[in-house]
Formats: C-alpha cells, sequence, structure tokens
C-alpha cells in the first residue's frame, strides 16, 4: 500500500510557460503541494484543462476550471483523466486529495473502483478553513519564527565573513577551516537567509579525507575557469539551466551530465559550456562555518545541511518571492524550480526545533566567540529516519554525500 497525492491547480498562474510544480502560484497551492510532499513523493496535480500532470511537466498558463463546468462536462474531464489516473494508482493504495470538492467528486468512483481508499486532509472545508488548516499542517508559525531568528543569524555570519568570499576569488590559499559547511549566496535573489541558493558540506563518510576546499574547489573550477561538471552536481545543474535558458549551443546537452566520465573529445566539446558555469558560479558569494568535527553520517556537519536545507526549500516554497529571474527557474528539474535551490538531497525535510541552536553556536566557533565542542552537540539520534524523513529520502539519488 502506498500514499499517492493529488493536488488541485490553481486560477493564480505564472504569466509564461513553467514545470508544472511552479506554475500555479497561489498561496493555497502551495501550501497543498507541501503538505502533500510531506506526505508522499508520489505526487500529481489535478489540472482542469490537461488532466493529471506530473510535477516536471513543462506547460504554459491557461484559463480553464472545473468549477464553472457543468456536471457532464466534469464526467467528461472524469473520462480522460481515467487511463492516466489509474497508471498512477494500485489496489490497495490510498488517494490523497488536496482540492475542492469539484476536483474529487469526478474521480470518486474511478478511484474506489481501483480498489483504492480516499482521504481528504483538508476535508470538504471552505477555502479560508483549508488554508487555515494546512497553516497547522505545514507548521508555519513555528517555520515563521525561525525564519526571523535565522535571519538575524545569517545577517551575523554575514557580516562576521565582510560579506563572504566571492567564489571567482576563492583558492586554497585562503584560510579555510578543515572540515565546514558552505553556503552559497546569490544576492537579490531570494529575501531569506541573504539569498542563500545552496547549501554543502564533505566528509560524511566515514574515514573520509576531503577538505572543505576540496569540496569548494569543484564547484568553483579551475584558476583558468574550467571545470568538471561530472565531479560537481552543482555545476551540473547550472549548466542545464544555462542549456535550457539559451545560453549556450543546444547540441551540449547531449554530452552534458552523461557519465562519470568521458573522453577527451567529449570534454573539449564541452569546454565552453564549463567556461559559463564557472562565470555564473564566479559571481556568487560564499559563507561558511567552521565545524570540525570527525568524518560520518552522523557528523553536526551532516545535521546542518539537512536541516538548513529542508527549512530553506520550505521557506521557498511557501514564499518565493524575490525568485525572479534566478537561473535556476531555468532548471529543467521541478525540485530545484520548487525548492529555490541548487540541492536536491534532503529537500522539504522538517528542521528539528532546535537546529538554530546548533546553527548559532557553530556561527559562534567560526566568529572565534566559543571553542569547538568535544563531542557532538546534534540531538541524540537525529539521524534516525522518522516516517517523514523516511518518505522523503525517496527523493534522494544515491543517498548524502554532500553533492547533492
Amino acid at each position: 500500500m502506498a500514499d499517492v497525492a493529488f493536488v488541485a491547480c490553481a486560477k493564480t498562474k505564472a504569466s509564461s510557460p513553467a514545470l508544472a510544480a511552479t506554475l500555479y502560484t497561489s498561496p493555497l497551492y502551495r501550501k497543498s503541494l507541501l503538505a502533500a510532499l510531506d506526505r508522499t513523493r508520489s505526487v500529481f496535480i489535478l489540472s482542469a484543462k490537461h488532466g493529471l500532470l506530473n510535477l516536471g511537466d513543462r506547460i504554459a498558463p491557461y484559463e480553464q476550471t472545473l468549477k464553472t463546468m457543468s456536471a457532464q462536462q466534469k464526467a467528461g474531464w472524469a473520462a480522460e483523466v481515467k487511463e492516466a489516473l489509474l497508471s498512477r494508482l494500485k489496489p490497495g493504495d490510498r488517494a490523497l486529495f488536496y482540492s475542492g470538492v469539484d476536483y474529487v467528486a469526478p474521480l470518486e468512483a474511478i478511484v474506489r473502483g481501483r480498489g483504492c481508499r480516499i482521504e481528504l486532509p483538508l476535508g470538504r472545508l471552505s477555502l479560508g478553513a483549508r488554508l487555515q488548516q494546512l497553516r497547522v499542517l505545514n507548521e508555519e508559525d513555528k517555520l515563521e519564527s525561525m525564519r526571523a531568528r535565522f535571519d538575524r543569524l545569517m545577517r551575523r555570519l554575514f557580516v562576521s565573513q565582510g560579506g563572504g568570499r566571492l567564489l571567482s576569488e576563492c583558492s586554497g590559499k585562503n584560510p579555510w577551516p578543515t572540515r565546514g559547511v558552505y553556503l552559497v549566496v546569490e544576492p537579490g535573489v531570494k529575501k531569506t537567509g541573504l539569498g542563500i541558493t545552496r547549501i554543502g558540506t564533505h566528509a560524511v563518510s566515514a574515514g573520509s579525507r576531503t577538505t572543505l576546499w576540496d569540496r569548494i574547489s569543484t564547484h568553483r573550477g579551475t584558476n583558468y575557469g574550467g571545470g568538471s561538471h561530472r565531479s560537481s552536481i552543482f555545476r551540473s545543474h547550472v549548466g542545464r539551466a544555462l542549456l535550457i535558458r539559451g545560453d549556450h549551443a543546444a547540441d551540449q546537452a547531449v554530452s552534458w551530465g552523461a557519465g562519470q566520465t568521458a573522453p577527451a573529445a567529449i570534454r573539449t566539446l564541452e569546454a565552453d559550456l564549463e567556461q559559463k558555469v564557472s562565470t555564473e558560479i564566479g559571481r556568487m558569494h560564499l559563507l561558511w562555518l567552521d565545524i570540525p568535527d570527525e568524518p560520518g553520517p552522523k557528523s553536526d556537519r551532516a545535521y546542518l545541511e539537512r536541516n538548513l536545507i529542508g527549512f530553506l526549500s520550505r521557506s521557498y516554497l511557501l514564499d518565493p518571492a524575490g525568485s525572479e529571474g534566478w537561473l535556476g527557474e531555468a532548471s529543467p528539474d521541478w525540485r530545484i524550480n520548487a525548492s529555490g535551490l541548487w540541492n536536491l538531497d534532503h529537500l522539504f525535510y522538517r528542521p528539528d526545533d532546535g537546529f538554530l541552536d546548533v546553527l548559532e553556536f557553530y556561527i559562534d566557533v567560526t566568529a572565534g566567540l566559543k571553542p569547538p565542542p568535544s563531542a557532538s552537540i546534534a540531538p541524540d539520534g537525529w539521524h534516525r529516519p522518522s516516517r517523514a524523513s523516511a518518505q522523503l529520502d525517496l527523493f534522494e539519488q544515491g543517498g548524502s554525500n554532500g553533492q547533492g
């Protein structure tokens, strides 16, 4: 038995073609999508025009709603949706409808006939009551409180590091801590957290000897502006977005990201795009945390990486204000579009209540105000997956390696 969620489309949409996950922009839709992602990775959109959409389907804005359809038109819509709906449901599954009754009623007989149970997490509430229920389900009061404190902490880190380092000017000669967490900032792109668009760490495998600079240098590229996107998933994401946006010849899409290695002829063909990726990443700024704990998946670095990504992706999904023009909007991966981050691992993870205490402690360590702890200060057992985090781990490809 699996949970499969269906979120209703919305009248308010982006003004140009977009991935389905981010085409709809109303608060009700965004809140519903987050609540659905908390329950399952199998989330689809019910569209009055297109029937059943995958989150990664690219579509143009349209004006059509079931609310104005006659009973006969709704029945016709349900008949068109039936085949796609049944292909995504197996007998015994639980179909979760995050929608109004207009989108549920025409499909009830089809879903029950498939041997599936129907659950309405929002009941049959009015619009205002649904918004309030979603606010509770998503713990938005707590998230907003955390956001205010997080912004204060980021300003402290920003000031203490003189605004961070421009990635194009970073080198191994800079005084980097041996181990830590890095935060990529794109000024003017996002409102929360100074404009953080990527969080990463390294050495989350026991015995790993990689350093913080090792990881940063693979993302930044070489001193002459080259680089290898096969060594940096961050570079791979940025390159794909540049290709989609039309900033480079389309023939690069054939080999970009294909395989762990490539022959010299392919690397030569990709060299110009690697240069453009280095230029794009070089414009970004870098903040960092000095966290000198031992390598391993239970490290404080791994704890902060997971919670920072979860916190920011939830915040950005609910309130994407300030993201217009961000290169990540051109990414073909809906997760980057919806989360506002160049990350794939740990997206939409519910942050621990006390993770900001751990973050503040290490900001003080980085600033030289406190000595490093002699043992982990992350909560005991944080790495044991809860129901929600275990479900969200299904988004991750290959596990956490500080690269996703």
